[in-house]
């Protein structure tokens, strides 16, 4: 697949709340019914996209950051959305198995605000610059968003569908998101992008 530009925007949420950001930026405009959101996926700011219009709004601007916190196994085999500026976990998974649900335990990335703030300043962003997070179906990448508003973020979306999306009545992943979007999509990382654990 071919490397997309996206990006796009910046702004309003679905009650019309407006961000100003930076002098060059547009408006980001919600396409989500924030009142139909599970509380899993919802986030202080209420600034939430769908993957399309996350993917339409980064074609038009692409300055704005995009970023992929599932744990990088997940995405080496499950895949990922083109265009993703970097890969920050907001959990990582262990070698330890749980015995009540049989999978793998995870653990949390102590650093996440530190990587996201490393992150604006390679790009020469600040907290108030427009931010899309995503993750499998939109709650991991909510419970970041939290917590980069505790760190003083002002400007971060949730992608509330994810890259896999929700599940139907038969368990998969087949209902919406960025794949089952038609949106570009792929395995292969471009440099820069892939999570680095930190050294010690």
């Amino acid at each position: 697949m071919s490397n997309v530009s996206r990006r796009g925007f910046i702004g309003a949420s679905m009650a019309g709340l407006a961000l100003a950001s930076s002098a060059k930026a547009g408006v980001i405009t919600s396409d989500i019914d924030a009142g139909a959101l599970r509380p899993s996926k919802t986030t202080p700011l209420g600034l939430y996209l769908s993957p399309t219009a996350a993917h339409k709004a980064m074609q038009q601007d692409p300055e704005i950051l995009f970023v992929d916190v599932r744990d990088p196994i997940e995405i080496t085999f499950v895949g990922h959305p083109e265009g993703l500026d970097r890969i920050v976990p907001l959990m990582v998974a262990t070698h330890r198995v749980d015995p009540r649900s049989g999978q793998y335990r995870m653990a949390q990335n102590p650093n996440v605000v530190a990587e996201f703030e490393a992150l604006l300043r390679e790009k020469g962003k600040s907290k108030a610059d427009p931010l899309f997070v995503t993750c499998r179906s939109g709650s991991r990448s909510a419970h970041a968003v939290r917590v980069l508003i505790q760190a003083g973020f002002t400007n971060v979306w949730n992608l509330t569908e994810g890259f896999e999306g929700d599940t139907n009545d038969q368990g998969a992943r087949a209902l919406n998101g960025w794949r089952n979007a038609g949106l570009p999509w792929g395995y292969q990382l471009a440099p820069g992008v892939a999570w680095q654990r930190p050294a010690g």
